[in-house]
């Protein structure tokens, strides 16, 4: 079965000033662990000035709101989520956990000695279609741009880039539902490209026609070696040599981009010039998490979760206990330039490293960062 691809979108208002640290107290300045000592952030190595207003606890250069105390944060179960169209939930579509639900996270990759060892690079072809977030038409002529990852998150060399075409053969077509049922369909563009580094954080960027589509920078890709192929896969038109890696990249229309904030509450839309931060907090095993509190740095001007249908996910204004069964963020109106991204949650009652990343905002465009545990490069 087909992997789907993460959701985006959306936005909750953020309190006081923002910077790293472990603790609520105004001026906590470490990387990590402080007056409330929130576990496993102590990997954070940057130092910055803090100051975060009461109801937040400081981690990794942000301040999320403190998560509830007896709210425990858990992997989402694949039970939980409503079917589609009377089919049953996979962790291959939604990333959620086929044997329980409401489980405690599996948070081994942040415990010192249990760390991922960096593997050994391998070119690798990457192959895949574009898939459409939310509303839009058939995703044809779609850019996709693989980088190197610099410093601070700025795009580094330029890997490889490829036009998803709607006339190959190895497109996929996709139902529209609401309200469990097909509304429409549309065609994906199918798009390769060779000599991809594996084990290597990247960049996937994809643009299309500004007049239908807004620019995407996905963060927090690297392709494993165990998620590599070595035989070839069925697409006729795949030409590139094995190993082979699957990535659906993703894109937003304009359209979306104009009007989720209208439903986030936020009328004046995103402003010129800014841009917005969205994605998912999954644990260890890529499990998404419910119950998760995320922040960025610099705040963003509104930040909301979402509701708990992967058929239609919209931002639920109000809601304060964190991530719903999607763990679906977005934060929207942040200035361009470096942004701090974490995740906390509560797990066996203490306060707990959900994740942290480094990317930039761009004008005008959606900076994607997934949580999926801590990465090799950020290891101590």
């Amino acid at each position: 079965m087909r992997r789907r691809a993460d959701l985006l979108a959306g936005f909750v208002v953020l309190l006081g000033l923002v910077g790293c640290g472990g603790g609520d107290d105004p001026g906590v300045s470490d990387g990590g662990n402080g007056v409330d000592e929130v576990r496993y952030d102590e990997t954070y190595g940057r130092s910055c000035t803090l100051s975060c207003s009461r109801g937040q606890v400081a981690t990794a250069c942000t301040c999320p709101t403190r998560p509830a105390e007896g709210l425990e944060t858990n992997r989402v179960g694949c039970s939980a989520l409503p079917t589609e169209m009377g089919r049953p939930r996979t962790f291959d579509d939604d990333f959620c956990d086929e044997s329980a639900d409401g489980a405690a996270p599996d948070l081994r990759c942040f415990m010192p000695g249990m760390y991922r060892p960096l593997g050994t690079p391998r070119m690798v072809t990457l192959y895949g279609v574009v898939d459409v977030f939310g509303n839009g038409g058939d995703a044809d002529g779609i850019r996709v741009e693989v980088y190197r990852e610099g410093p601070d998150g700025q795009l580094g060399e330029l890997v490889g880039s490829a036009v998803a075409s709607t006339a190959s053969a190895c497109k996929e077509t996709e139902d529209e539902i609401d309200d469990d049922m097909v509304v429409g369909t549309r065609d994906l563009g199918f798009y390769q490209i060779s000599d991809v580094p594996s084990e290597t954080p990247l960049i996937i960027k994809t643009s299309g026609d500004a007049a239908f589509w807004r620019e995407l920078y996905t963060y927090n890709v690297q392709f494993l070696e165990e998620q590599l192929e070595t035989t070839r896969p069925p697409c006729p038109e795949l030409s590139g040599a094995g190993p082979f890696v699957e990535y659906r990249a993703r894109t937003l229309s304009r359209s979306d981009y104009t009007s989720i904030p209208l439903t986030a509450g936020l009328p004046g839309g995103v402003p010129a010039g800014q841009g917005a931060v969205a994605g998912e907090v999954h644990d260890c095993g890529d499990v998404r998490l419910e119950y998760a509190q995320v922040a960025t740095s610099p705040a963003p001007l509104t930040l909301v979760y979402f509701n708990d249908n992967p058929s239609n996910p919209l931002p639920q204004m109000g809601r304060v206990e964190g991530t719903s069964l999607l763990g679906l963020y977005a934060a929207l109106g942040v200035p361009p330039g470096p942004v701090d991204v974490a995740a906390v949650g509560r797990v066996g009652g203490e306060l707990v490293s959900l994740g942290w990343y480094r990317a930039q905002v761009f004008g005008g465009a959606v900076t994607v960062v997934t949580f999926r545990g801590l990465r090799s490069q950020q290891h101590p």
